[in-house]
This record gives structure tokens, sequence and C-alpha cells, in this order.
């Protein structure tokens, strides 16, 4: 009986590239996950275009909302709030102070000063629960008419996707054409056939 040859180095290293790729196929779609679920129990997600929170957030990423009441507003917190200089646009910046009327002072952790105007408290849309890092990032080069970026990034997704799905296939091809042409003697399976039933696999 001979015995099978060792792999190459070159299969190894071609195994170890479909597991990565594999894994980023997986990691990507679980991203997507992540940031689309918490929508069924309350949240809302929204994508990051500026880097005014760096580095606790960056462009592309979706951070997870939900709503705050203005009595549970305290400094520190993450808030999401429409642009109060008028600017139709929504901003995420953390909450520093309250000024004298009540209202939030608040600023980007990049930034070096407060913003300069203040924001009413009941204007508040929601507090920033959880960072989803980088599965906005088509949404932001859309914004940005990156369509470059958005074609390359679908390119090799769909590259990567058609490798594993192809590698797969002729794996199981080569291990069914194994099994039916490889000669083998006589196993424990084959003596106790007669008496056992294999149970398929659910």
């Amino acid at each position: 009986m001979s015995t099978p040859a060792a792999p190459s180095w070159a299969s190894r290293a071609a195994a170890t590239g479909r597991i990565a790729v594999a894994v980023v196929l997986v990691a990507v779609a679980g991203l997507g996950v992540l940031a689309l679920a918490p929508r069924l129990v309350g949240f809302e997600g929204h994508v990051v275009v500026s880097g005014s929170m760096a580095p606790r957030l960056a462009e592309g990423d979706v951070v997870l909302t939900r709503p705050v009441a203005v009595a549970d507003l305290e400094p520190g917190q993450i808030l999401l709030f429409p642009d109060p200089s008028g600017a139709d646009r929504l901003v995420v910046h953390r909450l520093v102070s309250f000024d004298d009327s009540g209202a939030l002072v608040t600023r980007g952790d990049a930034n070096q000063s407060n913003d300069t105007t203040h924001v009413p408290a009941a204007s508040v849309i929601g507090q920033v629960q959880l960072r989803v890092p980088y599965v906005g990032l088509p949404a932001y080069w859309r914004a940005e008419g990156r369509w470059g970026s958005i074609g390359v990034t679908a390119v090799l997704l769909a590259a990567a996707a058609v490798v594993v799905a192809g590698r797969s296939g002729d794996a199981r091809g080569r291990t069914t054409a194994d099994r039916g042409s490889a000669p083998r003697g006589r196993t424990t399976a084959d003596r106790l056939s007669a008496a056992a039933t294999v149970r398929p696999a659910v």
C-alpha cells in the first residue's frame, strides 16, 4: 500500500490563501449583519462621513444609535443631532457641557475647540451605542463620488467569492473521484455493515 505524498509548499500556500479569502468574506458579511440586525430592536444606523470624531470614529464607520431622553443627557455621551448651524446634515459629536440656557455644548474629539453653535437638547436624535467599522465605506465613497473605489472593491469581493466557490468545488470533485477509484482494503465499516445501519447526516 503506497503512502500518500505530502502536500507541496505550493499547495499549502494555495490552501492558506483560500482560507484567508474565506475569512475576509465571512468578516465582511458579519459586519453587514452586525450593522443591520440591531434595527430590529430599535437602533438606527448612520454612516460617519468626517474625521471630526477620530480616532474613536472614522469615515466609513457605521454608528448605531437609540433615542435618549433629555433628562438622561450627560457630558461624555456621543450624540447624534441635526447640524445646529442650519446645514442639511446630521452631526455625531460628544456632549461636553450645558450652557446657561440648557443647550448642549458639543465638540468632535479631533477638534481643538467646542462647536460654535450650541444644540437644543430637544433636537437630539439619539445616543451612539455601538460602532461597526468599515462597513459603511461604500456609502461614504458614493457620497464622495469615489466610484473607482466602489468598483475595485466590488470586483475584488466578487473574485474572492469565485475563488472560494471554485476551489471548494474542485476539492469536492477530487475527493469523490478518489473515493471511487482508489483501491482499499477491507475496513471495520465493511465488516460491520451487515449488522449496523449508518444514519444519514442531517
